[in-house]
């Protein structure tokens, strides 16, 4: 028998992973239209494991890349859901514009906290508007997999927390 608790991970999850793979495919548009190569932001990614010699092209770069991004994801994505129970937001479309406040505050975080200190390289050659939009991106896909959460989960989370 599954339970709230497992509905809302797997939601989590599986709108984390849809959600980094739209924000991949926007970056990747982005990226080759700006001349940086289809890539990049793969390359990028994995930049936070291999440093600047992840911008030679592999297939295991793209792989390192790719699967980082979509661990980050689902990793969101269950941080989305948690926020969702917890803080008790209704179901419904006013969750869309909750997620993609969630994604610009992920991005605020990661353009001038984390990514400065862990991939400069990201930091420095995403440009920051495109990176904005891909993060809200996220944050809207991430929270369509949410609309339809039952509020009773919500409350029910905050009773067993008082408990």
């Amino acid at each position: 028998m599954t339970n709230s608790h497992d509905v809302a991970w797997g939601r989590g999850i599986l709108g984390g992973i849809v959600g980094a793979m739209v924000m991949a495919m926007w970056a990747m548009m982005v990226s080759a239209l700006s001349g940086m190569g289809l890539w990049a932001p793969v390359q990028l990614i994995a930049a936070v494991w291999f440093g600047a010699s992840a911008m030679h092209l592999s297939i295991g770069i793209i792989i390192v890349g790719i699967m980082t991004h979509m661990m980050m994801g689902m990793v969101l994505g269950v941080i989305l859901a948690i926020l969702f129970r917890f803080l008790a937001i209704p179901s419904g479309m006013g969750r869309l514009v909750w997620g993609m406040v969630y994604g610009l505050v992920i991005w605020v975080i990661n353009q001038f906290a984390v990514l400065p200190l862990i991939d400069p390289l990201m930091a420095s050659h995403m440009p920051p508007w495109a990176f904005a939009i891909a993060h809200m991106m996220f944050g809207v896909v991430s929270a369509a997999f949410l609309l339809n959460s039952s509020s009773v989960v919500a409350r029910r989370g905050r009773h067993e927390l008082a408990q």
